[in-house]
């Protein structure tokens, strides 16, 4: 593990730590379908300008399938569930969820034939560990939204997993900054009509404007660029173990910005992620052994008869 990647997921972890926050503002003004969307749309047009003040191209006819395929599961279904999951769950529980996104890769690795090594899955379960124990929320009530709430989030993270592989297979020798645009451009064109369909009830805010501006330019934008440059350098299993430091930085936004006390509850939950981005980078000796391979039984071959 380099440093540069150390910083990157660093920087990640800080900027969707925010995220969930920001949303939590601009739903119950902007609404689901804005809110989703509309970060898209920006982060679009913004990634967009770059590549057409730096001379890059999209190779939109050669690539448009891969594009929208990207850019569905890994912005656009995703953004759409979280969304609607702010309406009813915390903050921390949308970030605890979403920290089971190394799980998934490891698991959809596993399923076809990448045998992960034993630090790789201890790991994803102590950062999960570590996510429960770090973020402290209320008593959520049982009902059928929030059980849709909590379906949903747990759907985006599988999103995420297939989409962390999916850049790997196909754009392992693209521009990051090219991937990034080609795919908030992909999800952009088949759900910017949700906006028509279902606009803001209400009169939006500056506050609810503002947070939309982050999301989409930072949360989005900058953010995705970084994510894929970091699948394409230090593989998709690592790239995601970022979901593991976002919680992180939800509890330090929330303690400087909202008032939230860092409980010593709050200091081991960080120490357990940290320990398991260790394990998942396979830095810790004595885990990194591959799992052993299943026993095949040898049937003896009858003897012939002289």
């Amino acid at each position: 593990m380099n440093f540069r990647t150390v910083i990157s997921l660093l920087l990640l972890g800080m900027i969707w730590g925010s995220s969930f926050l920001f949303q939590r503002i601009t739903v119950p003004v902007l609404g689901v379908a804005t809110t989703a969307v509309g970060r898209i749309l920006l982060a679009a047009i913004v990634l967009v300008g770059v590549l057409v003040l730096t001379g890059r191209r999209l190779d939109w006819r050669a690539r448009w399938k891969d594009y929208l395929l990207v850019g569905l599961i890994g912005s656009g279904f995703p953004f759409l569930l979280f969304a609607f999951a702010a309406h009813s769950l915390p903050a921390g529980y949308s970030a605890v969820l979403n920290a089971t996104v190394p799980l998934f890769t490891v698991v959809i690795g596993w399923a076809s034939g990448v045998r992960p090594s034993t630090s790789k899955l201890f790991g994803v379960f102590v950062g999960i560990l570590g996510v429960v124990t770090l973020v402290q929320f209320g008593v959520v009530e049982l009902n059928l939204t929030t059980l849709a709430a909590f379906a949903g989030t747990l759907l985006a993270s599988v999103f995420y997993a297939f989409n962390a592989r999916t850049v790997k297979a196909r754009f392992a020798d693209v521009d990051p900054m090219v991937v990034a645009a080609g795919a908030q451009v992909g999800a952009a064109i088949p759900l910017s009509p949700w906006i028509a369909v279902s606009p803001p009830t209400q009169e939006p805010t500056l506050l609810a404007l503002l947070s939309l501006l982050a999301l989409g330019i930072v949360c989005t934008g900058i953010a995705y660029a970084l994510f894929y440059r970091l699948i394409r350098d230090a593989g998709s299993e690592r790239a995601v173990t970022v979901t593991f430091i976002v919680p992180v930085f939800a509890e330090i936004w929330g303690a400087l910005f909202l008032g939230e006390p860092i409980t010593w509850a709050s200091a081991i939950g960080c120490g357990l992620v940290l320990f398991a981005v260790a394990l998942i980078f396979e830095r810790v000796p004595g885990f990194a052994r591959p799992l052993p391979a299943p026993v095949v039984p040898v049937l003896a071959k009858p003897c012939r008869e002289s």
